[in-house]
């Protein structure tokens, strides 16, 4: 698969992992990963307690996906496996210390974000991929390599792989961002 230019959808990317497809597995974990671990940011687990739910939330994903009713549900879907695993570790974790929920914890402000505003930045996130999608080659790989990639790309370099001059990445990069900002629009975001 190209890994910028074509990523399936999540439709046939769960049609792909139920036939097996073990790149498949890799791209479905991969594109859900910062939501697992977002969810874990509540808890305030430290790293080994994140990557131990992200693990039982592959598992849970494996051995569950089968049942999956509506895939158009999937982000969601993952986001209440995690949210339980979270739970059922917070649970151990109190019943190995011998702890009860304690009433004066409850009432200490915490500053972390909700899990609707997770969910919330999850969906966000969904509806920019789709309009991503939606937009012609050159400006979906424009503004992937501007905006998302790791590495850092100078004018000179994107002019080369998308065969412009330097001088017009500017203006090119704006007409794609109002094309996105205008299909973006139409999905109500």
């Amino acid at each position: 698969m190209n890994e910028i230019a074509t990523e399936i959808s999540d439709h046939a990317l769960v049609r792909e992992c139920l036939n097996d497809d073990q790149q498949a597995w890799r791209q479905l974990l991969d594109r859900y990963k910062r939501l697992i671990y977002a969810s874990t940011a509540r808890f305030g687990f430290d790293a080994q307690d994140r990557h131990d739910v992200f693990q039982a939330v592959c598992v849970q994903i494996l051995k569950n996906l089968h049942s999956l009713r509506n895939v158009s549900s999937l982000r969601h879907w993952i986001l209440t496996i995690s949210l339980r695993q979270c739970y059922a570790l917070l649970k151990r974790k109190r019943a190995e210390r011998g702890q009860e929920p304690d009433e004066t914890a409850r009432g200490v402000e915490d500053h972390r974000p909700h899990t609707i505003q997770i969910y919330l930045a999850a969906e966000r996130a969904e509806k920019l991929r789709e309009a991503m999608e939606e937009l012609p080659d050159r400006c979906r790989l424009l503004l992937e390599l501007l905006f998302f990639s790791e590495e850092k790309t100078s004018y000179s370099e994107l002019g080369g792989r998308l065969g412009l001059s330097k001088d017009t990445i500017g203006s090119v990069r704006l007409r794609c961002l109002d094309k996105l900002r205008k299909i973006l629009q139409d999905k109500g975001f």
